[in-house]
């Protein structure tokens, strides 16, 4: 079994992707030590669409606050990566100091480990905020997850049709 850490990033999703297709059995760790802390995950291409409208419209320089269409947890948004992609996935928990000892070996110091965990924590069992930025901004509704996985499945490694 080989981890792969980061796994949902740009290159880490590719990494996941080649040594499935490899046969190889791989476990994934994201950078989220809880699964049920809530967010409201953006698609980039919607951060984007805000920063070309502003430009455009001459609002450059102006601030935005921009969220994803929906509160997810982690459980939440593995749960459509997996029906998205047709492979069975679990969540599996780790401990709190399982995870800053990884981010620590990852380089991040640990005031920003201490900042990140104490705002995952304070989003436990709460909804995350959403906002209408996007929407308001650009005219169209913003991306939803499962949009967005569906956009990427290759790179989770999709199961062949």
């Amino acid at each position: 079994m080989i981890l792969v850490t980061g796994a949902t990033g740009n290159v880490g999703s590719d990494i996941v992707r080649q040594l499935l297709e490899a046969g190889e059995k791989v476990r994934v760790l994201t950078r989220n030590p809880s699964g049920n802390a809530a967010t409201a995950p953006v698609d980039p291409r919607d951060i984007a669409a805000v920063a070309v409208r502003s430009l455009l419209d001459g609002r450059a320089g102006e601030g935005y606050s921009v969220t994803g269409p929906q509160s997810l947890t982690q459980i939440d948004r593995l749960r459509i990566i997996a029906e998205t992609i047709g492979r069975p996935l679990r969540w599996e928990e780790q401990s709190e100091d399982w995870f800053r000892d990884q981010m620590a070996r990852l380089g991040m110091p640990a005031p920003g480990i201490d900042d990140y965990v104490d705002a995952l924590t304070a989003r436990i069992g709460k909804t995350a905020e959403v906002l209408p930025t996007v929407e308001q901004v650009t005219g169209r509704p913003p991306f939803t997850y499962a949009q967005w996985v569906a956009d990427h499945a290759a790179a989770f490694g999709a199961a062949s049709a």
